[in-house]
């Protein structure tokens, strides 16, 4: 697991994000969030907007979907580091 880059809170709960080599896997993870339970969710890029992204829970063999703490969140990258995105940019 690489180091975390720094934390992000969203909804009172604060998240490690770790970066991940861009197009590394099937699915073009950019980074990795971490949850104080351990859950992680992965953030890709948006199709309609490249700029922008968005998490996603992996799928696993005892849960086939889980829904993200995330629902509506956009996030960017600014100055090397992951944060919320504003709604009306």
């Amino acid at each position: 697991m690489p180091a975390p880059l720094h934390t992000i809170t969203v909804r009172r709960t604060d998240y490690l994000v770790e970066q991940v080599k861009a197009y590394a896997h099937v699915i073009p993870v950019h980074f990795v969030l971490r949850d104080p339970r351990g859950r992680r969710y992965l953030l890709v890029p948006a199709s309609r907007r490249p700029d922008r992204l968005f998490a996603i829970a992996p799928i696993t063999h005892f849960s086939p979907y889980r829904p993200t703490p995330f629902d509506g969140v956009w996030f960017t990258v600014e100055d090397g580091r992951l944060v919320i995105a504003s709604p009306d940019a």
